[in-house]
């Protein structure tokens, strides 16, 4: 098997701009592998050197099983400023990438929302993390954490990955837009009376 690259930080953690930085270093990369929401055995996984965001999370010991000595990048940032993120995402963000029922029943899954819950995404959060740092506590060399929160030393990347260096930088991408009324009662009013 080809080893591969999965970005496991969950959403509102920068894996766009992770995404953009591999892809500038020569990766072909998928980011939001919607085919995986459907199919977790999809063939998608073979045309890329590197899969990111929902919902490899989701699968990553999967992932790690099916495809030995990959690498696993976690995007991740302090508690506080992911939830405000995610609220907004359950807010604005579902209206401006119209999501299909499909993203809902892995958000169910993963997050154990499909509604901005402080709570339940507050204990998840820290759930995750501390099963991902589990999972890879005996393999410091398979897994990068990325704080995007604090300063991103790009070099990291490079060392981890074992690429040479170039002058590329960890840019800030996918930033908050806000959804009008009309358009956020509009997703609402499709989601209801949408039979599929």
């Amino acid at each position: 098997m080809d080893r591969k690259i999965f970005g496991i930080g969950m959403s509102r953690t920068g894996t766009t701009s992770l995404h953009h930085v591999l892809e500038n270093m020569g990766y072909k990369c998928n980011h939001f592998v919607d085919e995986l929401i459907a199919d977790n055995d999809s063939n998608i996984i073979k045309d890329y050197d590197v899969l990111m965001d929902s919902p490899i999370p989701l699968l990553y010991q999967q992932l790690d099983k099916k495809y030995p000595n990959s690498k696993f990048i976690l995007t991740t940032r302090n508690k506080s400023t992911w939830l405000k993120s995610m609220k907004w995402m359950f807010t604005h963000g579902k209206v401006i990438w119209n999501w299909p029922k499909s993203t809902q029943a892995y958000h169910r899954k993963f997050y154990g929302t499909i509604k901005y819950n402080k709570r339940i995404l507050s204990n998840h959060y820290d759930l995750f993390h501390q099963q991902v740092y589990e999972y890879f506590k005996d393999r410091p060399n398979d897994l990068l954490v990325l704080n995007i929160d604090e300063k991103i030393n790009i070099n990291n990347i490079f060392d981890f990955l074992n690429k040479p260096r170039i002058d590329i930088s960890f840019p800030k991408t996918n930033e908050k837009k806000y959804a009008p009324l009309y358009s956020r009662l509009k997703y609402k009013f499709y989601r209801i009376f949408d039979p599929h």
